[in-house]
């Protein structure tokens, strides 16, 4: 089994069908960023870039934390990232307005 650092795109696409959440290495993001159609990218301006990724026909989120984590999740379809999408980018919105929301990155 190929160590995190050294997996391709698609592997990392396999491994977030197996998890919900996968953390990524500053590598694995930079391999993945190059190996996937960036379908859609957003500045959340609180944590880092937020963008809806494709590799074939798979369909994967990845955003960052506040503390620079990049994290990688599998959703269904493209409908379901923008949804998801959608979430975060209202949540961010209301955490500028003080509502004390926390968003909940391995859920």
């Amino acid at each position: 089994m190929p160590s995190p650092s050294d997996r391709t795109s698609d592997q990392l696409a396999e491994a977030a069908a197996s998890t919900p959440v996968v953390d990524l290495s500053g590598v694995e993001l930079d391999r993945l960023l190059r190996g996937a159609v960036i379908a859609e990218e957003r500045n959340t301006l609180i944590s880092g870039m937020i963008r809806v990724l494709e590799v074939g026909p798979v369909v994967l989120v990845q955003e960052e934390t506040p503390d620079g984590r990049a994290l990688l999740r599998r959703v269904a379809s493209r409908a379901e990232a923008d949804e998801f999408l959608a979430d975060r980018l209202a949540t961010y919105e209301r955490m500028w307005d003080g509502c004390g929301c926390k968003v909940h990155y391995f859920e």
